[in-house]
């Protein structure tokens, strides 16, 4: 968006630049880096996920063994 101010002689400066909307290199250069964040994100979700799974399974094997392995 631009504007012209009136000067002090009465007549209109130069137009001004009022503020910037991002350009579309700029808007997929952000869009990359959230798309980054939540693919990290996912990554350690998924990670800890797994490490739980497989936590849940050796105390379920503990377990059967305390029981006496199903005999």
């Amino acid at each position: 968006m631009y504007r012209r101010r009136r000067l002090p002689n009465g007549s209109w400066g130069e137009l001004e630049k009022l503020g910037s909307l991002p350009t579309t290199e700029e808007q997929v250069l952000s869009l990359g880096e959230q798309l980054a964040q939540e693919k990290m994100k996912n990554i350690q979700k998924d990670l800890l996920i797994n490490s739980l799974g497989s936590e849940l399974s050796q105390l379920k094997l503990d377990v059967i063994s305390m029981k006496g392995g199903g005999e």
